[in-house]
């Protein structure tokens, strides 16, 4: 049984009407570059040692003491309604709290700064109780005002996006009202959210009611993302309803951002290093360490240097040219369905880590910025690229060839129906190359006539496998009139890229912001994809083809069916298969892996296994260090 399995015990699989679960911007984008490791940031903060020992059954630890990470990839912003990476999350999910959360990135949401809540109205409304003396780390403490001003931030304020999540999923009933176009080209009037018209009450101080248009099957579920965090009313001058901000906006998104989790930013210099500060009046309890430390590198073989090589971190860093799956030693499977052990000894320094394997909801995917690339050429990649290969001979660590964007877990009918199905794949998963140089030929091209495409990819990807996928495909489109050319970039520089728009071909990952299919599909609703606002960078919406209509059409019938009833997620579960089918027939997203991460860490380090929302989506505070001996 995986972590996602446990969702079967409560409403959230009635709403989704998968039948069986297995188990990253946000889901966020995710780089998928490198295994989660038990480690998490660093940045050149000071490191406190020679603390009391505390000792939980057999292990010692030092409460004083700071965890030492590495990250490959730059977080953008401490926003919460601005990042959208998982490289962000990890930093918001600690200094931030939710009304609800996902305990150690489980799936099944738990109470966070609410103790309870209730539903009525048929579920079209939800009474939340908030925690009394939780405090944020300026001191202030949380109320029922703060969810108001934090949540009409998500849904007016321009730094926001992810407003959809509150509006058009939450569905929370609001007004709208007529925009006009502001780039003068004759364009219809945009219908957008009228600031100020949330239906949320609260009731007192430690009280607030939400009102739904409908009700939402994953409700509990979503309000744990990061982007409904909590902060103080006013914090920042972002909304016309603020006239007097208690902050100028960019010291809270980069130097002191303001939240009721169990840590304080420390220190953030972007390209170098990332530091926490535990808190020592955490309504959650205690911190079980001191802080974070985090160096950031943009390549992963630096990465590794430090961690594995220098042993400079608390867990090490494996790439995926490194991985030995011969090294692993299982010693069980926990009631999550994740099969723990040890990993080593692993070169250079003999050593062995704690390791453990968990299936992810996440997709790793090829993608095009449709109106930039012809039909053709993104059918051609679509039959020269192989599933199989990829995942069997280029990424060396554990993974699931992916041929649908939602994974396995919270696919119509479950597991077993997405095995069912994949047969249906039109490209096959094996590369065609007769098929791939046919349609290309058939659109007029040919070895005097090719068609020049350029490839987007993160650095911290192409230094571990990317660089070796791109060589395998570059060379059979070769054979199919396609001249395939790589750039790289650094993560930050990536995204901006993609917001512009000027990616033509690119690679991303999604991990699960909520555990819906509808999280995954969104991606392939067609006004979704368009940049600069959209989170899918594809565009296609700008196409005028009719697997584009039948993608609009059947996304109106999943917005209009969010409720728990059999008969709406059924009405569901046919528009996704529409959706993934439309999205196959015009080659959008590519799928080609499931993720299923690997976490290590040195043996001096305890900590809560992560579950299928993977390691951005939990918390540092129950980690615990012991003595480094040599190390520290």
């Amino acid at each position: 049984m995986t972590d996602t399995d446990n969702l079967s015990r409560r409403r959230f699989l009635k709403g989704t009407g998968a039948a069986a679960t297995a188990a990253a911007l946000a889901g966020c984008t995710d780089g998928g570059s490198q295994p989660d490791t038990t480690e998490e940031p660093t940045t050149g903060g000071d490191q406190t040692t020679g603390g009391d020992q505390t000792t939980e059954g057999e292990f010692q630890y030092d409460p004083s003491r700071r965890y030492r990470s590495v990250m490959t990839g730059t977080a953008s912003t401490m926003d919460p309604i601005k990042a959208t990476d998982t490289a962000s999350g990890r930093f918001i999910r600690n200094i931030f709290d939710c009304l609800t959360t996902y305990p150690n990135g489980e799936a099944n949401a738990e109470n966070l700064l609410a103790t309870d809540y209730t539903t009525s109205n048929n579920g079209k409304q939800i009474t939340f109780k908030l925690k009394e003396g939780a405090k944020y780390n300026n001191g202030d403490e949380v109320t029922a005002d703060d969810v108001v001003y934090s949540w009409e931030r998500l849904a007016a304020s321009s730094n926001s996006r992810r407003a959809g999540f509150l509006l058009n999923f939450l569905g929370i009933q609001h007004e709208t009202m007529e925009q006009p176009d502001n780039d003068d080209d004759g364009s219809e009037p945009q219908t957008v959210y009228k600031p100020g018209t949330l239906a949320i009450e609260p009731n007192g101080d430690y009280e607030v009611t939400l009102k739904l248009k409908q009700p939402f099957y994953a409700a509990i579920e979503l309000i744990a993302y990061s982007s409904f965090a909590l902060v103080p009313k006013n914090i920042v001058g972002d909304l016309e309803s603020v006239s007097d901000p208690k902050m100028p906006y960019d010291e809270f998104a980069t130097k002191n951002p303001v939240g009721a989790g169990p840590y304080t930013l420390a220190d953030w210099q972007q390209a170098t290093n990332i530091s926490i500060d535990a808190r020592d009046d955490w309504h959650g309890g205690d911190v079980m360490n001191a802080g974070m430390d985090v160096s950031v590198f943009t390549e992963i073989n630096p990465a590794y240097t430090y961690a594995t090589v220098n042993v400079n971190a608390d867990g090490p860093v494996i790439p995926s040219s490194r991985y030995k799956p011969e090294l692993r030693n299982f010693e069980g499977t926990d009631d999550k369905g994740r099969r723990y052990g040890t990993y080593g000894p692993f070169e250079p320094n003999g050593m062995t880590a704690e390791y453990y394997e968990v299936a992810t909801l996440s997709t790793y995917y090829y993608s095009f910025n449709c109106p930039a690339v012809p039909g053709p050429v993104r059918k051609a990649v679509a039959y020269a690229m192989s599933q199989e290969t990829i995942n069997n001979q280029i990424i060396s660590t554990p993974s699931k060839p992916a041929y649908f964007f939602t994974p396995p877990a919270l696919f119509p009918g479950g597991a077993t129906r997405y095995n069912e199905l994949q047969s249906e794949y039109p490209y096959s998963g094996k590369a065609k190359i007769q098929q791939a140089r046919q349609v290309m030929e058939d659109a007029g091209y040919s070895s005097d006539n090719q068609y020049t495409l350029n490839f987007d990819m993160y650095s911290s990807l192409a230094s571990s496998w990317g660089q070796q996928a791109y060589t395998l495909l570059r060379d059979k489109l070769a054979q199919a009139h396609i001249n395939l050319q790589l750039r790289t970039a650094d993560w930050s520089t990536f995204l901006q890229r993609g917001r512009n728009g000027n990616f033509e071909m690119f690679t991303l990952g999604w991990i699960a912001d909520y555990p819906g299919a509808d999280n995954f599909i969104s991606l392939m609703n067609p006004p979704n994809t368009m940049t600069p606002d959209g989170s899918a960078y594809s565009n296609w919406g700008a196409l005028d083809t009719d697997a584009v209509q039948r993608a609009k059409d059947a996304w109106k019938k999943i917005e209009n069916n969010m409720g728990l009833s059999e008969e709406a997620a059924k009405a569901r579960a046919e528009a996704y298969l529409t959706i993934e089918r439309a999205n196959w027939e015009d080659a959008v997203l590519l799928p080609f892996e499931h993720g299923i991460r690997q976490s290590y860490s040195y043996d001096w380090i305890e900590a809560p296994r992560f579950g299928a929302m993977g390691s951005s989506r939990s918390k540092e505070n129950n980690v615990k260090i012991g003595d480094r001996g040599q190390y520290e």
